[in-house]
């Protein structure tokens, strides 16, 4: 069995080898899931992380939560923690860490309780709500004690569960993804 290291390094090959026509239809499909999602519909703010190029692409969902009047939180790490800020459809975003993830230049953090539906990013996840990040730990730290719900958009190439999860891993309480 492959450790976390090893399926982070080949899901981001993976992920980066994809073709863009074919991921963009696949994200399309995966935007109408979460969009039709009571939790979607229910929220009124909505936390996302920046996506790098090869992750499911988090503008349009942004976009969409804009357009239906929803507040949408950014992720925003400071010491080595992360929490979300309020962003508006044309702030200027920052590289603001190692991985080069764009983030809100504010440091005005939203409550975790104010925050109704994070989108979790990750590299691998499994049907049953494991997930392989990028090893820094920030989103199991954060949702330890999140109460919300938590959803993840896993393209057919994320989907695996060929990993012993950690002690500290949190499970996203759904995993979307596209059937064929």
């Amino acid at each position: 069995m492959p450790d976390k290291k090893t399926i982070r390094s080949q899901q981001r090959e993976k992920l980066s080898a994809l073709d863009s026509k074919a991921k963009k239809a696949e994200e399309d499909q995966l935007y109408q899931l979460l969009f039709a999602l009571p939790d979607w519909q229910n929220a009124q703010t909505v936390a996302v992380t920046s996506s790098l190029p090869f992750e499911v692409n988090t503008k349009p969902i942004m976009e969409a939560a804009w357009q239906a009047g929803k507040q949408v939180v950014l992720a925003k790490v400071l010491n080595r923690e992360m929490g979300f800020v309020t962003i508006e459809p044309d702030d200027d975003l920052v590289s603001g860490d190692s991985f080069g993830i764009l983030q809100p230049q504010s440091n005005d953090l939203v409550a975790k309780n104010e925050i109704d539906l994070v989108i979790v990013p990750g590299l691998a996840f499994s049907d049953a709500g494991l997930r392989v990040g990028f090893g820094g730990g920030y989103y199991d730290r954060f949702l330890k004690d999140y109460q919300g719900a938590t959803v993840a958009l896993a393209l057919q190439t994320q989907r695996r569960a060929d990993w012993v999860p950690a002690i500290f891993d949190e499970i996203v309480g759904q995993v979307l993804h596209v059937h064929g």
